[in-house]
């Protein structure tokens, strides 16, 4: 019994010998930039594409995050001139106003009041072409959002199927050496491995951003669409109901 247990010993400590051995001979070859660039080309193909899905997701996130910070600022800007000023008269002569959805709302509806010459039965063409424009800069506030949706639905099973491909190849190899060695099948599930993780990275910060976003957008566009109500109503007091 104890004849065994040495020989059993010596084998494990011969074959971690073996994997030392094999890991230090080749750590440059382990390298995770030198597996992609020795990996199967369509493992290689999967993973540009997932790296151009995160390149274009990062782009996204960081505008949309300037684009809706700036938008909420100046809107909140132009609302308290807007509740401040006695008549919409005397807001248009108070110069001009930094870009924001609710200042080009008024815009338009100031000038469908001024197309219509003031005429009571054209009121509900101003309205229209309030609302239209509201829902025109909700849409703005939305473009390219959706990409960050894609991407968090999509990322995960294109790296899958990186995955998949990466062990159909380091099974191939088994069949083609007839050996189910470390240093065969090693680098193809290492490439496998790596296509799942690169589509969890792209995954992971779309769905996060995507859902932070659409809620941070859905405040502002009930806000941009109150305005117009408000607006609209405004417009029908002032210049309607004498």
């Amino acid at each position: 019994m104890l004849g065994v247990l040495l020989q059993a010993t010596t084998a494990a400590t011969d074959a971690a010998t073996a994997v030392a051995d094999t890991t230090s001979s080749g750590d440059e070859g382990g390298h995770i930039l030198s597996l992609i660039w020795h990996a199967d080309i369509v493992v290689q193909l999967t993973l540009f594409i997932l790296f151009a899905f995160s390149v274009v997701c990062w782009a996204i996130i960081i505008m949309k995050h300037r684009q809706l910070k700036t938008a909420k600022q100046r809107m909140n800007q132009f609302l308290t001139t807007f509740w401040q000023a006695k008549t919409l008269e005397s807001l248009m002569t108070r110069g001009s106003f930094p870009k924001s959805p609710m200042l080009n709302i008024f815009k338009t509806g100031i000038a469908s009041l001024r197309e219509q010459n003031g005429a009571k039965n054209n009121v509900e063409f101003i309205q229209r072409d309030i609302d239209r424009t509201a829902s025109d800069e909700v849409e703005q506030l939305e473009y390219s959002i959706p990409f960050l949706a894609t991407t968090a639905s999509a990322a995960p099973f294109i790296g899958l199927f990186g995955t998949v491909w990466g062990i159909l190849t380091a099974f191939f190899k088994i069949g083609q050496a007839g050996s189910s060695s470390l240093a065969i099948v090693g680098p193809h599930i290492a490439e496998a491995l790596i296509a799942t993780a690169v589509g969890l990275a792209a995954a992971i910060p779309a769905v996060i951003f995507y859902n932070l976003y659409v809620n941070k957008i859905r405040l502002l566009s009930r806000e941009i669409h109150q305005f117009s109500t408000d607006l609209d109503q405004r417009i029908q007091k002032e210049y309607f109901a004498r």
